[in-house]
């Protein structure tokens, strides 16, 4: 129309009837579609939105899993939509319908294979941060130790130790690995693949702790031997809790007063703990003025249960009497003969005797054995304490502590009524002339009574103290304090020679001109502190100004060195504990990949609260075309 529109007399007329011309209809419906968004828009929102909904699913899921295999629990069921992870996630999506929905509908993405590789992921990121602190470290030391699974496959364990730039001690569990046999050339393969796998130097090796079997600890052909062909300059630490438990198990096997008193402890134990009724029985025969106590029994792979298992009887003694007198008249059978036997030992003061010597020699034992197994244990330390057993032991070798330990026997034999020996009756013995080399008249020695326990308990004493004697007198361990000992003495004002450093074996990136230096150096820096221990100068020199630290270089690798070498496998044994939590009789059926990955991720829980989720689930999406589809771009925080 040209001009316009201008006959305003007819415009309702003209208005309506242009209205129904198909122009008017034409752009009437370009406008509506010009209004609204397109097809091709509306399906990018719905995309993006149900993106936003994976990603918050596939979050959770990560975190969940995280969580479980932090604490060490089960995530798989019998069924697919079953067992702990996949309830959990349904909790946690209670309150978020949207997440609730599409987990139910896309629950592919909580399959086993997805959580094996979310497990994975998280278990080499925890990986990665451990190999990256230890890669700085100029010296490692190496803790290894094997047991079987509850399937007996064997489980061979890793443990690495080393310190950080501010000599602070770490020892990192590397993984569990199922070696094929328990060979000392399998299990030295092993090592190596570990260190090579995890890009980790084989030389940094000097020092590592393993304990007595021969294929590990065997001088010609052991684990020991192998490695220190390859790494120069490395000291082998025998376990110094191994070493005690060995010398303890040789006292309660050659001595027959401990080892009937050891025997009737775990005799007692049996009885009373494996039947409820009993065990009522027992807890029932306490007075009312009687401190209530469970007894307990012994276990063959710990090392610091003997002392208080003993106590426990002693304590319990009275209630343990009225248990089996009671017992006797009530069960028949097999049973009746064994608590038969049980009550007349009890009753004699022989037995009382022996679990107040065996509660005398085991406790400072096992006291000892609590300090060899802390973490911050070291060479110099174990060798004191160790020096400091052997004088407790020395000290009970006397009449007067022997008296001691008769007076109170009798006090028992009166209160319990025991049978004591009668000393009127007492027999004498003397060797055999075909047994003796001399003429010389012989000391005549009773042979029953006070005399006779008198003679086993001095025999007790003497074997331990020779046992211990002889297990810790290892090189690796003299030498390992003697380098300790440089380093304190150095900043007591003491320096030895250039020749007494050559003594310490320092490997070959340790100056032994420069290091007699710097420790003369450092008598005039440390002489107004006070050092009692290594950890004590490790906190020094770490407070040190970064140039000031650079002057003592060799001093600080000798630091470190010493700090590197663990003394005991302790971190293994907590490693099978785990074990043992983690693969039960209901998860039996659970790989070796997912195991060693499960147990790093609960070994590692303070590096595994560190990681970055987002970051793990970037990685884990940019996988495959179809990842990246479903969940979208992770949005960077």
């Amino acid at each position: 129309m040209k001009g316009g529109f201008g006959n305003w007399r007819k415009a309702g007329d003209k208005f309506r009837e242009h209205e129904k011309s198909s122009f008017h209809l034409e752009v009437v419906s370009k406008l509506s579609a010009l209004k609204q968004t397109p097809i091709n828009a509306l399906l990018s929102q719905a995309i993006a939105k149900d993106q936003v909904t994976a990603q918050t699913v596939l979050e959770l899921a990560f975190r969940s899993i995280k969580f479980l295999a932090r604490q060490g629990l089960p995530l798989r069921g019998q069924e697919h939509r079953d067992g702990t992870f996949w309830q959990m996630m349904l909790e946690r999506t209670y309150d978020l319908p949207a997440a609730r929905e599409w987990l139910l509908r896309r629950d592919n993405w909580m399959g086993d294979n997805i959580q094996n590789e979310i497990i994975e992921r998280l278990a080499h990121a925890v990986q990665r941060v451990v190999v990256r602190e230890a890669f700085g470290s100029p010296y490692y030391g190496l803790i290894a130790d094997g047991t079987t699974d509850i399937t007996a496959k064997e489980q061979f364990s890793c443990h690495l130790f080393y310190t950080d730039d501010n000599f602070i001690q770490h020892s990192r569990f590397l993984g569990y690995y199922n070696a094929p046999d328990t060979t000392a050339e399998t299990l030295f393969v092993c090592i190596k693949d570990v260190f090579l796998r995890l890009n980790l130097p084989l030389e940094k090796l000097k020092g590592y702790c393993f304990d007595g079997a021969s294929n590990m600890s065997g001088r010609f052909s052991g684990v020991q031997a192998r490695l220190g062909e390859v790494c120069q300059g490395s000291l082998f630490v025998h376990c110094c809790n191994h070493s005690l438990d060995l010398a303890l198990q040789e006292v309660a096997r050659e001595v027959p007063l401990i080892s009937e008193t050891l025997q009737f402890v775990q005799s007692a134990a049996n009885i009373i703990r494996k039947s409820n009724k009993r065990r009522t029985t027992f807890e029932s025969c306490f007075g009312d003025e009687d401190a209530r106590c469970n007894i307990l029994g012994l276990c063959p792979t710990r090392w610091c249960v003997r002392a208080l298992a003993v106590s426990r009887i002693i304590r319990a003694f009275g209630p343990l009497l009225k248990t089996l007198q009671t017992l006797q008249q009530d069960v028949r059978g097999e049973m009746k003969a064994k608590i038969s036997g049980l009550l007349k030992q009890a009753k004699k003061g022989k037995t009382m005797f022996g679990l107040l010597c065996s509660e005398a020699l085991f406790t400072p034992c096992e006291a000892v054995a609590k300090v060899l197994q802390a973490e911050k244990a070291t060479a110099a330390g174990a060798l004191e304490c160790i020096k400091t057993l052997r004088e407790r032991i020395q000290a009970l070798r006397n009449d007067n502590a022997m008296e001691e330990l008769l007076n109170k026997t009798n006090a028992s034999a009166a209160k319990y009524d025991l049978k004591m020996p009668d000393p009127t009756t007492n027999r004498i013995t003397k060797t055999p002339s075909r047994y003796r080399d001399t003429r010389q008249t012989e000391d005549a020695v009773t042979s029953k009574g006070a005399a006779s326990w008198k003679m086993q308990f001095f025999e007790a004493l003497d074997l331990v103290h020779a046992e211990i004697e002889r297990r810790f007198d290892q090189s690796g361990m003299t030498t390992a304090a003697l380098r300790e000992a440089t380093l304190l003495s150095a900043t007591n004002g003491m320096v030895g020679t250039e020749e007494d450093l050559v003594s310490l074996k320092l490997p070959g990136n340790i100056d032994v001109p420069g290091l007699h230096m710097q420790l003369r150096m450092l008598v005039g820096l440390t002489r107004q502190e006070k050092f009692g221990t290594l950890y004590d100068l490790a906190t020094f020199m770490s407070s040190l100004h970064a140039q000031t630290r650079g002057l003592f270089k060799d001093v600080g690798n000798l630091l470190h060195l010493a700090l590197s070498l663990p003394i005991s496998v302790a971190s293994s044994e907590r490693s099978f504990s785990a074990l043992r939590r983690l693969k039960t009789w209901l998860r039996n059926t659970v790989v070796q990949r997912r195991l060693t990955h499960l147990a790093l991720l609960h070994m590692h829980q303070d590096i595994l609260d560190t990681l970055d989720v987002p970051a793990l689930m970037t990685e884990f999406i940019s996988t495959t075309p179809e990842r990246k589809t479903t969940f979208g771009v992770i949005p960077s925080t």
